[in-house]
């Protein structure tokens, strides 16, 4: 499956004009409940605020969902030019800063950044490993990853969904975005993408823990919440 940034940065580019209608159709506007419990436990935690990233940003839900937190700067970043403006246009912030760039070289100091969140995009990294290393090189000591994400589940109760995953939505959501391949991709993408507890696996030998993993649905979405040791 070619996740090479000229083919990412393409696709999205493309579908971004009807990129959020497409989430909220097609979860029912669960995303956007997900997004918010994202920040909730966020300000639960007792750790600096300050200076977010939000990585893979596409068109800002996230973003504005953090920026209620009041930090100091929050960088919503994305390799799609086309995904940013309309962030652009979606939140006006002072706060806010717009980069675009890709996962593995973030453009920030080392131990910089209190909290970085990834809302379906780590799936989507060429490189996914390096840029865990370069996320916990930005990170504070104790720095929050929290990353929301659809994870390959081959448990029963999931065939029924799979089927419309698999089946209807690529066909709807080609029709509607006018591509010929991007819901085609994403069924794939999460088909052979890692299962919950391998990711978390991987993440630990990258100097990460784990304190939380949130189950939004049916195993297959769900948020891991990270801190850098």
């Amino acid at each position: 499956m070619d996740k090479s940034r000229k083919k990412i940065q393409g696709m999205f580019d493309e579908i971004a004009g009807k990129y959020d209608f497409l989430n909220h159709l097609f979860t029912l506007k669960l995303d956007q409940k997900w997004r918010r419990e994202i920040v909730k436990e966020i300000k639960k935690n007792n750790t600096p605020k300050d200076y977010i990233i939000d990585l893979a940003t596409g068109t800002g839900d996230l973003s504005l969902e953090l920026v209620k937190l009041n930090p100091k700067k929050l960088f919503a970043a994305d390799i799609s030019y086309n995904m940013l403006a309309l962030q652009k246009k979606k939140i006006e912030k002072p706060a806010l800063v717009i980069i675009q760039c890709d996962s593995l070289h973030l453009p920030f100091g080392d131990n910089s950044i209190d909290v970085i969140t990834i809302g379906f995009g780590i799936r989507n990294f060429e490189f996914m490993e390096k840029c865990l290393d370069e996320i916990n090189r930005v990170l504070k000591k104790n720095g929050q990853l929290i990353i929301i994400e659809m994870f390959s589940n081959n448990d029963f109760k999931t065939k029924l969904f799979n089927f419309y995953f698999g089946k209807v939505m690529p066909v709807v959501g080609n029709l509607i975005s006018g591509s010929k391949y991007a819901y085609s991709y994403l069924y794939k993408s999460v088909s052979n993408f890692y299962s919950v507890k391998d990711f978390v696996n991987i993440t630990e030998k990258h100097n990460f823990k784990n304190f939380k993993i949130k189950n939004n649905f049916l195993g297959v979405v769900n948020t891991i919440y990270l801190k850098k040791l």
